[in-house]
């Protein structure tokens, strides 16, 4: 920010009472103040006025050249992937935008409702870009966003974005992982039904669970990285996935409802939505099985 008038002829004053060759001209002393020794109506006081107004503009004008140069490069660069996220995670609901800086007015604050938990931006290939983008439930697990802050979102991205490139906004109901493991357990400190014996826990599915928690947004899900963590629960001896079906909404479906036909995973899997659900309840249809086994 520049500086004030005052504040410059301040500093020219400083540093004229410090120069030797000034105190040698004037015979002045070391210590002595520029306000002690000139009057405000003497010619060395109105001259570094005069020379204070020049560096101020100067200053000023310099000032709003950078932050003209600023934006007209910000403008013109091509924005990245990761801008594309940053954007879509600084998405306020009911709040508008100044298109001409593609920008909020104000800052955040704890009343601005910011929807967008997770956001994940892909080159398609047919060219433009893919924004998957996610909500958090009341619970705090990732879920499509509502219709009306869907819209919202879709109309925000469309002034955001630069010009002539297309985007496909997608916001779902999480891919439905479905698992049938076969796990060797200690017998010692597991039931059969792969409880502790200690307390009332299931700690593999509970396992499961975090594990596609822990994955990035939109990241790829490894089998064999899963049966990998699976090892590290106390008590797993042998963890060993013998089928998994991953299930994303169709194209026309915005709700939990309306799933495609459920695909096999080989090796690994990327999410549709972006990220996995998995249930162990046996009231849903599409529920993950763990046979438990004791190894002798």
């Amino acid at each position: 920010m520049a500086r004030t008038i005052e504040e410059i002829k301040e500093a020219m004053a400083t540093a004229f009472m410090s120069d030797t060759a000034a105190q040698t001209a004037y015979g002045f002393g070391e210590g002595q103040t520029f306000s002690a020794r000139f009057s405000k109506a003497s010619v060395e006081s109105i001259l570094f006025y005069v020379f204070a107004v020049c560096a101020y503009a100067i200053e000023r004008l310099t000032e709003t050249h950078l932050a003209e140069v600023t934006q007209t490069v910000s403008a013109l660069r091509p924005h990245t992937l990761t801008w594309y996220q940053q954007k879509a995670l600084a998405f306020r609901y009911g709040e508008a935008i100044d298109d001409a800086t593609a920008d909020y007015a104000t800052e955040a604050t704890a009343d601005t409702e910011l929807p967008i938990s997770q956001c994940a931006v892909t080159e398609a290939e047919t060219g433009g870009l893919i924004i998957k983008v996610a909500t958090t439930d009341a619970d705090g697990d990732l879920t499509y966003l509502q219709q009306d802050r869907l819209t919202a979102f879709k109309t925000y991205i469309s002034r955001v974005k630069d010009a002539g490139i297309k985007t496909t906004i997608i916001s779902m109901a999480g891919d439905r992982l479905t698992l049938r493991m076969v796990v060797y357990v200690d017998g010692t400190i597991y039931t059969a039904d792969g409880e502790l014996i200690s307390e009332p826990t299931k700690p593999v599915e509970t396992a499961v669970k975090t594990y596609l928690t822990q994955l990035p947004f939109n990241g790829e899900l490894v089998l064999e990285h899963l049966t990998d963590y699976l090892q590290t629960v106390s008590g797993v001896e042998v963890p060993h996935i013998t089928q998994a079906t991953c299930a994303a909404v169709s194209a026309t479906g915005q709700t939990e409802s309306g799933y495609a036909a459920a695909e096999v995973i080989d090796v690994r899997h990327t999410p549709e939505s972006g990220y996995f659900v998995v249930s162990f309840d046996t009231a849903d249809d599409w529920h993950s099985t763990i046979e438990y086994r004791f190894k002798p």
